[in-house]
């Protein structure tokens, strides 16, 4: 998940971030922190915006070009989830702040004190970053989160858990594995496979093949069904934005 800084003032947006990211390692929160130095900058970054995944956006009120108040209400003709937390020297567009559902204002200088408040309201949004898997691994509980999670596979005895940095090696089945992950996001694509759907690229004859460079087969008897599943997935990503 993303967490965005849309800030004009350079010392304010430092502030923010560093409170941002104090909270993140206090309460042990996994989260991208991105930082734009103007409203222009925020909405020019169409991937992200489309993305589904900037669950809090912290917007200066007063900013050159689009101000805040415009920002959140280009936000809100997509996206009706985003929590919206204005950054102000002034309470005077209140009115306007309940009019595209602003979370809360922080009133400048922002103390931690009010961030950590605040993000503590919003700690469910974390839900997705903080879901985990538990794995042994060479006699070790390893914790690995899903999100990080690009496929499993079964390889002899053991399963492998892919991710984009490292493989680990367990003797869990996978099918018991299987039990934890989220069903919204990965998908069997073969007796021997799951596949976290957030990671594919395209799609071939009888391959998915990953952002990773990875490649996971898909099963002929149940291709079309995996197919079908897959283009159902791509369906509910596209509603939400």
């Amino acid at each position: 998940m993303r967490i965005v800084v849309c800030e004009d003032n350079t010392e304010d947006r430092n502030l923010l971030r560093s409170h941002i990211r104090q909270f993140l390692i206090k309460n042990n929160c996994t989260a991208e922190i991105a930082v734009y130095k103007d409203g222009e900058a925020f909405l020019a970054d169409t991937n992200a915006l489309k993305s589904g995944n900037i669950k809090v956006a912290f917007l200066d009120i007063y900013m050159p070009g689009p101000d805040g108040i415009d920002v959140a209400k280009k936000i809100r003709e997509t996206d009706e989830d985003m929590a919206i937390i204005f950054t102000t020297i002034s309470r005077d567009h209140g009115l306007e702040g309940w009019s595209v559902d602003a979370f809360q204002y922080l009133v400048k200088p922002i103390r931690y004190e009010k961030v950590e408040k605040l993000l503590g309201k919003c700690i469910k949004l974390f839900a997705d970053s903080l879901r985990s898997v538990e794995i042994m691994s060479d006699r070790m509980a390893v914790r690995v989160l899903l999100k990080d999670i690009t496929y499993i596979e079964v390889f002899g005895h053991d399963c492998l858990i892919h991710t984009p940095s490292k493989t680990i090696k367990s003797r869990r089945s996978l099918d018991d594995i299987e039990q934890e992950l989220d069903k919204d996001s990965f998908m069997r694509t073969h007796r021997s496979f799951i596949v976290n759907m957030r990671y594919i690229e395209d799609i071939a004859r009888d391959t998915f093949l990953l952002t990773t460079g990875a490649t996971v087969p898909i099963s002929r008897k149940n291709k079309q069904a995996v197919k079908q599943a897959y283009e159902d997935y791509i369906f509910t990503l596209t509603r939400r934005v």
